[in-house]
């Protein structure tokens, strides 16, 4: 199912930790949305949907970013409340996951793009598969639900922060027309 998903220009230079590593342009036109991520990982998809759509690039070990788009009847993400609000119902939703001993909010954040809201949430859990640490970067766009997640072994967190950082950053949900 790959249709109106493309891969535009190439690669791309773009420091994401202390030696430069190239980055991939991911863009998905049907759902409106795009990303840079390294061009050493892959991208897989899940043997079984559970989303409108959802793609995930991975380096291996644990590290990977993955999006979500899910329809919901709202229209923007305040509507859920603030990015504070938001985060703890995020970490409470992972403490009920089976195996998952405790989690913890790290950081809540709202920022604007193209007068679009996206919150940051940050956060860490353990549980019986290990100590994770995640990035998340949520909206809401045309009754759309867009998370972008990217999570590392905690462990391995700080060789991989620069990397998934960045890709939070570029992460994007473009307009789309009526």
């Amino acid at each position: 199912i790959g249709a109106g998903v493309i891969f535009t220009g190439g690669a791309f230079p773009r420091k994401v930790s202390a030696e430069t590593a190239e980055e991939t342009k991911f863009e998905n036109e049907k759902f409106s949305f795009r990303l840079a991520y390294p061009s050493a990982w892959k991208k897989s998809t899940k043997p079984v949907r559970t989303h409108l759509e959802e793609v995930q690039f991975k380096k291996g070990g644990g590290t990977e970013i993955g999006i979500v788009v899910d329809p919901v009847k709202i229209d923007s993400i305040t509507e859920f409340g603030s990015a504070k609000d938001v985060g703890k119902r995020v970490v409470s939703v992972e403490r009920a996951k089976d195996g998952v001993t405790s989690a913890k909010l790290l950081a809540a954040s709202q920022t604007d793009k193209s007068g679009v809201p996206y919150y940051l949430i940050e956060y860490e859990s353990s549980s019986s598969r290990g100590d994770k640490h995640f990035i998340a970067k949520v909206t809401i766009i045309s009754k759309k639900l867009y998370v972008l997640t990217a999570q590392a072994k905690t462990a391995k967190f700080s060789e991989d922060q620069a990397a998934l950082r960045a890709g939070v950053e570029s992460f994007e949900v473009f307009a789309t027309q009526p």
